[in-house]
């Protein structure tokens, strides 16, 4: 149901009431709070990932496991991770920081998370300006600077059921902030989920979630009582947001632009996400695994992520390049069928079927297509999300294997929209001679993440990894956003985040998140109970899960 603008005002006095309540509340309270929240995820998983599921049209069983990692599961960890940090019990060691590329290992940190990400290691990277000392010191924003009372909107993702659950808890820890959460009217079913999610907090005026509009969230935006704005959608929101209307291309080249609405600010916008192939000699097991790799960071959630893949960037001449396409085509075709939940993809993806440009790849029966098309032929895909089942090639020349590290570090970095994410997939990776080639990636791509040999992606189910884009984006030319979430250390200053894997996870099984794995629903359910109670039960279940 949605609310008056009397009912808004209600509930946003209610939480400036309690605001200062909040913002003076101890370590150990807030940890209690969050506890009994974890209390309430466990009780209301089940519901909260097939309700996400029916509401998506999930047309396989497996596929649920989407929404138990990236609903319940990834929201317990963090919030566990949270506690962890309030009870002061994240101090940074020199063991795990590197001098020479100024970074922190932050994964794995637990026996459990080796066995469920096996392989998986994280570290981010700081500017070279900061030592380790400053790395230490400036962790914990409200936390070392101290409290003061204040409102927080949250604008909810319509997609992905987690991100407006974290990016709550982010702001009530990191800024200790009381938040009006609203969600997107496309997954506003969760009403109920984060009702009881967080009724203890809802209950002593620290959080009020809404339902709403367009106008609600135009009439919650511009309230004198909301001191800031956490959004997490597109760039042409946060435009109408801060602008009140949509930028041009000259608007946004210009060094500054005046804004209407002067509030604090933070988001996560998104990203034209590319997977860089980098040359080498892969046999044709490589390239099948690479190709589910690859369909599973496109049809993860039907498309519907902001790091979804969107640009396929290949080595042009390189023998394996058609191989890698058809496998890809192969892979895609395979996984079938797919529903465009989100409001427009239907209308997008119905335009591609009757352009030429375009190939369709799967059953013309299926309710959604999977095209894929030349990105020098639809070249507005390499400066906009495309939001649909579509998946973009585009070859590089280069002249030798190490040169076209620069070649593709450039073009991401210049031509394509956006920062969030990258990954690079690179046979070798851990072979010394090709250690300058992987640290060129490491250091050159301008990307909140950098994954090597993995999904982007999968650094937003690690909550010690900061979620943004890269740092230095302008207020008018915002691209991936401005801020980081997540970032269970709390550092107020990370450069960006790396992720890296082995170039094949394993001869005989795939990742458990890999889209064609058929044990996802009932591993990643199982894990998530696991997670909640440390549970031997559980856990045995969880075993079980990986091998039946």
């Amino acid at each position: 149901m949605e609310l008056s603008q009397l009912d808004l005002d209600r509930n946003i006095n209610r939480l400036r009431i309690h605001s200062v309540e909040f913002s003076e509340l101890s370590d150990d309270e807030l940890i209690l709070l969050l506890e009994k929240t974890i209390k309430n995820i466990q009780g209301v998983s089940y519901y909260w990932a097939t309700l996400s599921a029916e509401k998506k049209q999930i047309l396989q069983k497996h596929k649920e496991g989407e929404e138990w990692l990236g609903g319940p599961f990834v929201s317990i960890l963090t919030t566990q991770y949270y506690i962890e940090y309030l009870k002061g019990n994240t101090k940074l060691t020199e063991d795990k920081y590197d001098k020479s590329t100024n970074s922190y290992k932050v994964f794995p940190n637990k026996l459990i998370e080796s066995l469920t990400f096996p392989l998986l290691k994280a570290e981010i990277r700081f500017n070279k300006s900061m030592s380790f000392e400053q790395i230490k010191e400036f962790r914990g924003f409200s936390q070392r600077i101290g409290h003061k009372s204040n409102v927080t909107l949250v604008l909810g993702a319509g997609n992905v059921s987690s991100i407006p659950f974290l990016d709550t808890i982010f702001h009530l820890v990191a800024n200790r902030s009381v938040v009006l959460l609203k969600l997107n009217p496309v997954n506003d079913y969760l009403l109920p989920v984060f009702e009881k999610v967080f009724a203890e907090f809802i209950d002593r005026g620290f959080i009020s979630v809404v339902n709403g509009n367009l106008n609600t969230s135009k009439y919650l935006t511009k309230h004198r009582s909301i001191d800031s704005i956490h959004l997490t959608g597109s760039n042409h929101t946060y435009e109408n947001i801060v602008y009140d209307k949509t930028l041009n291309d000259k608007e946004r080249s210009l060094s500054t632009f005046p804004k209407i609405n002067k509030k604090p600010i933070f988001t996560e916008l998104g990203n034209v996400t590319p997977i860089i192939i980098h040359p080498g000699k892969w046999s044709n097991s490589e390239l099948k695994f690479q190709a589910r790799k690859i369909a599973t960071a496109k049809l993860n959630n039907s498309g519907f992520n902001c790091i979804a893949a969107q640009v396929i960037v290949l080595p042009k001449g390189w023998r394996s390049s058609e191989k890698l396409k058809k496998y890809i085509k192969f892979y895609l075709k395979k996984i079938g069928d797919t529903t465009s939940y989100y409001p427009g993809s239907n209308q997008s993806l119905e335009s591609f079927r009757n352009n030429d440009n375009y190939e369709l790849v799967n059953e013309s029966a299926c309710s959604t297509p999977f095209m894929i098309a030349d990105l020098d032929a639809e070249d507005k895909y390499s400066t906009s999300e495309v939001w649909n089942s579509t998946l973009y090639f585009k070859e590089l020349e280069y002249s030798d294997n190490d040169s076209f590290a620069d070649v593709s570090i450039k073009y991401v970095n210049n031509e394509l929209w956006g920062n969030l994410g990258a990954s690079v997939l690179i046979k070798g990776s851990n072979k010394k001679h090709l250690k300058p080639v992987v640290d060129k990636y490491k250091n050159n791509l301008n990307y909140g993440t950098v994954a090597i040999n993995e999904w982007s992606a999968i650094a937003f189910i690690i909550p010690t990894m900061p979620w943004g884009g890269y740092p230095g984006n302008k207020d008018n030319d915002i691209q991936s956003g401005q801020g980081y979430v997540h970032n269970a250390y709390f550092f107020e200053s990370p450069l960006k985040g790396i992720v890296e894997t082995k170039f094949r996870f394993s001869r005989f099984i795939d990742p458990p998140w890999f889209v064609n794995n058929k044990k996802a629903h009932r591993l990643f359910k199982n894990l998530t109970y696991y997670q909640a109670n440390n549970s031997k039960i559980n856990f045995i279940k969880l075993i079980f899960s990986t091998l039946v």
